[in-house]
């Protein structure tokens, strides 16, 4: 009897560790959101930001509750997300000669990244957590979370190459213009002198 009351108290010991680790991921998630919705450039994709910043508090205080209806305190620290980060060098030259739109790719990329990695530690938890025999309260949590981080996952995946190619071929064609004002406006001042040395003459 000692050793099953023992095996509980380690599997739930387990099981708020597990909600407070996601806890964390959606603390750092939080941010990134909020950074991102400051950031972003094409309205589109901060509407869907602001929804799923929304949807990201939903799920942070759903963990909040079901941690402490087991007994546990919520975390408060940040975990810490999965991004890549380029090598120094190219960091610096990237943040210097980055455009807006060249910005708002990279970090959408980098959006994708960070919701398919959510979606691979919500499956994970719900493994444990079913390997745990957890309640099944619980459990249904961690599936809407992920239901929530796949969905946002796939609009990023369908749209993201959408969006760049916008992005980027408004940049071409702004360069192009700019080039265009740059030669007319270079060439109408060497008429312009032109015609001043004949009126010398």
């Amino acid at each position: 009897m000692a050793l099953s009351s023992d095996r509980n108290i380690v599997s739930r010991a387990t099981i708020l560790a597990g909600l407070n680790l996601a806890l964390s991921y959606e603390n750092a998630a939080v941010d990134r959101l909020l950074t991102r919705l400051s950031e972003s450039i094409v309205p589109e994709v901060k509407d869907k930001l602001n929804r799923h910043l929304d949807q990201t508090r939903e799920q942070q205080e759903h963990l909040k509750e079901r941690i402490k209806m087991l007994g546990g305190e919520p975390i408060a620290e940040k975990g810490r997300l999965p991004i890549p980060e380029p090598p120094e060098s190219l960091r610096s030259m990237i943040a210097l000669h980055s455009t807006g739109s060249q910005k708002e790719v990279f970090e959408s990329l980098n959006d994708l990244i960070i919701e398919r990695a959510e979606a691979i530690m919500y499956e994970g938890g719900i493994q444990a957590l079913e390997l745990l025999k957890a309640d099944k309260k619980t459990i249904k949590l961690l599936e809407k979370n992920l239901k929530e981080e796949q969905a946002y996952g796939n609009w990023l995946e369908k749209n993201n190459p959408r969006i760049a190619k916008r992005l980027m071929t408004k940049q071409l064609e702004e360069k192009k213009k700019k080039k265009v004002t740059t030669t007319t406006s270079g060439s109408t001042s060497d008429e312009e002198h032109v015609e001043a040395q004949e009126q010398l003459a």
